[in-house]
């Protein structure tokens, strides 16, 4: 049985994804969390899906078990279900500073690290997974089956994280901040469009140079290219990106791997008492 603790916006989105896609059938899962109120509406579309009285319930019954909890819960969880855990438990954690190092100061057995994203809600994305030297070959399938069913699946060392899930969890955000900005900056400079028809057309432009990107495997400078010829107009404009962008996501970069330098260190001290 898969488990889950914690039905947040992560948690039940995995749950639900998981059940849509056929990966999981709902009588194979069980889910624990504080507020069981959370849980009536799942039970209601999915009247096979099993709810655990708490936590050690779910650990005593599952042998796959996500931790989905906010990240300065994670510990007081694996405290809770400590004695309940043997060797053919599994772990995987979503909590992106806690490390596998440290959850194995509590369960030094099988744990997996997994950083999912906004885009499996579409069966998208990238969803980048570490485990540690003590998975079984037949887990790590297992797990990253579930979610391939939802995404693509990278497999990567635990180092690689903090920058990794930059460029796949984070760049979402990232990207529909710019395009955001692109949008406002554009509106300025237009007196008949409305802004919902200037959304329409930027957006599927986006959503067409990706696919074009991918489909024909085409660097971004081929891209540039094939738009911007030489004296045109739009070279005009990347001039202007290429001398002003740079910078910026060198400090984008700075600013969010100092901040999860810093969330990792709040995270390491929890596991130290």
């Amino acid at each position: 049985m898969v488990g889950f603790i914690g039905y947040g916006n992560m948690g039940s989105m995995l749950i639900r994804k998981f059940i849509e896609e056929k990966a999981l059938k709902p009588q194979e899962i069980i889910v624990s969390t504080r507020t069981k109120s959370k849980l009536q509406n799942l039970k209601e579309i999915y009247k096979d899906i099993n709810i655990a009285e708490d936590n050690k319930d779910l650990a005593k019954r599952a042998k796959y078990i996500f931790i989905c909890v906010k990240q300065p819960e994670v510990k007081g969880v694996l405290d809770e279900i400590k004695d309940f855990l043997d060797s053919d438990r599994h772990i995987i954690s979503l909590a992106g500073a806690i490390t596998i190092e440290n959850i194995e100061k509590i369960f030094p057995g099988q744990v997996s690290k997994v950083t999912p994203t906004v885009l499996s809600e579409i069966n998208e994305g990238v969803t980048l997974i570490a485990h540690n030297e003590k998975v079984k070959e037949e887990n790590k399938k297992y797990i990253e089956s579930l979610f391939e069913k939802i995404s693509k699946v990278k497999r990567i060392t635990e180092e690689d994280f903090p920058f990794a899930v930059e460029i796949t969890s984070c760049a979402p955000g990232f990207l529909s901040s710019i395009f955001n900005e692109f949008m406002k900056s554009s509106l300025k400079h237009n007196k008949t469009l409305r802004e919902d028809e200037v959304k329409d057309m930027l957006v599927y432009t986006i959503y067409s140079t990706a696919k074009l990107i991918y489909e024909r495997n085409l660097a971004f400078e081929d891209v540039i290219e094939k738009v911007a010829t030489k004296g045109g107009i739009t070279e005009e404009g990347v001039k202007v990106l290429e001398k002003h962008l740079t910078p910026i996501f060198d400090e984008v970069f700075e600013k969010t791997l100092e901040k999860r330098r810093m969330i990792k260190e709040k995270a390491d001290e929890l596991f130290k008492s």
